[in-house]
């Protein structure tokens, strides 16, 4: 059961704080376009991306760039449920806090230093403080709220920056490794990462890596959170978004590229994920600069049965 603490939002930032009960797992598979500041203020979660798993615990930050494929769910002993407050601030206001402030590099800074963070009592205070000085700002609406609110954020960042000096990009070390088990679905995780294009199969993949496929399976969802079929959709889906925005390639041709046989197939999976179609979603975009010429490719196949017939 969800219960929403408080929520408003305005052009390009979203404030989001929410109680949620035991046993939740996330249900949508998903990336985006926002930048998300998730700071867990009572409970613990497990959280996945970069092909690993990291547990988060009351007062951790979490920093997560745009299009970072990322899952959360509950640990196995999980009896209480969790609070989270979430601030989202999309791409292009983010780009407008760099425009604004050219030293800031708000953006560099996402893409580099994404990740947990377990924040000290005064930084904790800090992140609330804020949350605070939003939400009034967010129900007062009084003149100038907008301004205010950006002010507000930037700022915020600022002292966090300047509160780790030290700061690093995410290391392998810090992931969760109860046991062989995480090692292995790490590794399983990256090998999918490198071949999503190809036709991979669960009988493929449990060949590889000399696993049993029903233990390959159930293991791989108990640690990321994600069944394999999901995983391998949301990697192609990620790369089709990329090729819609940056190539000039055709629909029918990316469908080939991320690894699909049936362009309809490619277009259902695309739309659970993104809610709109390859084709709707490319006349989205406004003043698309075409970076890349791409040579489209057919699929390859790892294993006897392609994923993209289901599993």
């Amino acid at each position: 059961m969800d219960t929403i603490i408080y929520y408003s939002e305005m052009e390009g930032i979203s404030l989001e704080h929410l109680k949620r009960s035991s046993g939740y797992d996330m249900r949508s598979n998903h990336f985006h376009n926002e930048y998300e500041i998730y700071f867990l203020t009572e409970g613990e979660r497990l959280f996945f991306f970069n092909n690993r798993a990291y547990q988060v615990k009351k007062g951790s930050l979490i920093l997560v760039d745009t299009n970072l494929i990322h899952m959360t769910h509950a640990p196995e002993d999980d009896t209480t449920g969790y609070t989270r407050i979430i601030l989202y601030i999309d791409k292009f206001k983010m780009q407008q806090f760099d425009e604004k402030f050219p030293h800031l590099n708000l953006v560099p800074f996402f893409r580099e230093h994404y990740g947990v963070y377990n924040l000290t009592q005064k930084q904790q205070e800090k992140f609330l403080h804020m949350y605070e000085v939003l939400k009034t700002e967010f129900s007062n609406r009084s003149r100038s709220y907008k301004a205010l609110i950006e002010m507000e954020i930037i700022h915020y960042f600022i002292d966090f920056i300047r509160d780790n000096p030290e700061l690093t990009p995410i290391k392998d070390e810090t992931a969760i490794h109860k046991s062989s088990k995480y090692q292995t679905i790490y590794n399983i995780a990256d090998y999918i990462s490198d071949h999503y294009a190809e036709s991979i199969s669960l009988d493929g993949l449990a060949g590889v890596f000399y696993l049993s496929k029903f233990y390959l399976s159930r293991s791989f969802k108990e640690v990321t959170g994600y069944g394999v079929n999901e995983y391998v959709n949301i990697l192609r889906t990620k790369r089709a978004k990329q090729l819609l925005e940056e190539t000039t390639l055709s629909v029918s041709e990316i469908a080939g590229t991320v690894g699909y046989e049936s362009i309809t197939y490619f277009e259902k999976v695309f739309k659970t994920y993104m809610s709109i179609s390859p084709l709707k979603y490319r006349k989205t975009l406004n003043g698309i600069t075409y970076k890349n010429k791409i040579t489209p490719r057919s699929p390859k196949t790892v294993g006897s049965h392609s994923l993209s017939a289901g599993m």
